[in-house]
């Protein structure tokens, strides 16, 4: 599945930032595919803190292991980032020294399918940090996702 089948809506009222929407649309688009392990770690700075549900993780080693075991009980499944609410507040706790960063609220649904074969409909939020690391590329440098599991 290509990344542009990934887009979320952002708000009409302000222009899109393109750059993350591009790096949203990319992240989710390699989230759902089990063999891009290590291009879905590096969309995180290597002190970043993930929360997923009930897991967390804090930094590169940590956030790895956590991926692989997102997919230890799944077969297959697609994210639908439905709306990005971005905002940017800038100030020193939000940068890493060399540039503002954006943060967001965003919601979407995933659907999966276990590997003993049941599926599952998933109502996600999430809330995010993105910053540029030294080389100008965005990263996490915080996320957190909400989870609501429904079987369907």
């Amino acid at each position: 599945m290509s990344a542009s089948s990934y887009v979320p809506t952002f708000p009409s009222d302000r222009a899109v930032d393109e750059k993350m929407r591009d790096y949203m649309a990319n992240f989710y688009a390699i989230s759902d595919d089990r063999s891009k392990n290590e291009e879905w770690v590096d969309h995180f700075l290597p002190d970043a803190v993930l929360v997923m549900g009930d897991k967390s993780a804090k930094g590169t080693d940590e956030i790895r292991r956590l991926r692989e075991g997102m997919w230890e009980q799944v077969g297959s499944r697609r994210h639908k980032p439905e709306k990005v609410f971005p905002a940017s507040f800038g100030g020193a706790d939000a940068d890493n020294g060399d540039g503002a960063a954006a943060e967001y609220m965003l919601h979407g649904t995933l659907d999966l399918v276990l590997k003993n074969g049941e599926a599952r409909a998933v109502s996600w939020a999430g809330h995010a940090v993105l910053t540029s690391d030294a080389e100008g590329k965005l990263k996490y440098k915080l996320y957190q996702v909400y989870q609501h599991k429904k079987s369907i």
